[in-house]
């Protein structure tokens, strides 16, 4: 819809109101009679997966009324405008004229609602609420499985994928496994592991009721490597591993089996030759060759070194 721009000396049309619904624009007074638009704020991916967690789960919000127009109530949440239909409130007068209307949503200004959320629209940059479904919605609460409890092992089938971790299906809730749950190795980007659609064995690790989220883990269901990392290398060992990391301090080299180490930037200025930035000589991906030459197992970490300098 076209924005229609309406005269001060004028009622407000239906056009606006409709366009003010539809779009849900944020506005300041500019001047008296006038409005300026603005871009609403940008909501980062992860708060609309909360809200759509929110969602799903049926989940009772309490939020501040802020603020009204001629269709309902205006509150936030995490810097998304959340907007209560009058239809769906519990003191809307049907039928209502505008005087009683606009008295009635003024009483609400300030007050403190119980809500739940009826539909979640990023494309439109907001979140839609209902004070009347609210008794329906905890009629409805998610019935937790008597299988549920830290330790058990399930299968569920991936939804969606974020930089974050991934949120799995497992039939009568959803969990998440983060992204340093997926391999005991190292994780750039959980889509270089897992896509949606995917069905997986997780172990649970933590169950928050109140909230109601699950935590998933992936790697507790393979072995630590690093609690039989001599079974794989010893200091001294020379082999090949490849480039996953660089950073100013050094380079993080995967040795397989799920175990990485570092090729400290001391052990690198050893080396005779040239000397060039440690971001040129070393890419992610390259093949090198390196020496354990510590292996710290409690900490994860191991310390390699060239080993034509180790001679």
């Amino acid at each position: 819809m076209d924005w229609i721009y309406v005269p001060p000396q004028q009622g407000s049309s239906e056009h606006y109101w409709t366009a003010l619904l539809e779009e849900g624009p944020l506005s300041t007074s500019a001047a008296p009679g006038l409005w300026e638009w603005q871009e609403a704020p940008l909501i980062s991916q992860e708060i609309w997966d909360e809200a759509q967690h929110l969602h799903q789960n049926r989940a009772i919000m309490q939020l501040t009324i802020e603020d009204y127009n001629r269709g309902g109530l205006i509150a936030y949440w995490k810097g998304i405008e959340c907007f209560i239909p009058a239809s769906h409130l519990y003191a809307y007068p049907f039928p209502a004229d505008p005087g009683a209307r606009e008295e009635c949503f003024r009483r609400y200004l300030g007050r403190e609602l119980r809500l739940c959320i009826i539909e979640v629209e990023p494309l439109r940059n907001r979140i839609l609420f209902s004070e009347r479904q609210v008794e329906t919605c905890e009629g409805k609460k998610v019935v937790w499985p008597e299988w549920l409890s830290v330790g058990a092992v399930c299968e569920g089938e991936i939804t969606s994928v974020r930089p974050f971790g991934a949120f799995i299906n497992l039939g009568p809730l959803e969990g998440m496994v983060h992204i340093s749950e997926i391999s005991w190795g190292r994780v750039r980007h959980p889509r270089d592991f897992l896509e949606p659609g995917q069905h997986v064995r997780v172990a649970v690790l933590s169950i928050d009721l109140e909230h109601q989220r699950v935590g998933l883990s992936l790697k507790r269901l393979q072995s630590n490597p690093w609690d039989s990392v001599y079974e794989w290398i010893s200091p001294g060992d020379e082999l090949p591993g490849l480039v996953v990391g660089v950073e100013r301090f050094g380079v993080f080299v995967d040795l397989g089996s799920g175990l990485e180490g570092l090729l400290h930037i001391s052990e690198l200025s050893r080396e005779g030759g040239e000397t060039f930035p440690i971001y040129q000589r070393y890419r992610y991906g390259d093949t090198v060759s390196v020496r354990v030459l510590n292996i710290v197992p409690q900490e994860h970490r191991i310390a390699l070194g060239l080993p034509e300098q180790l001679e």
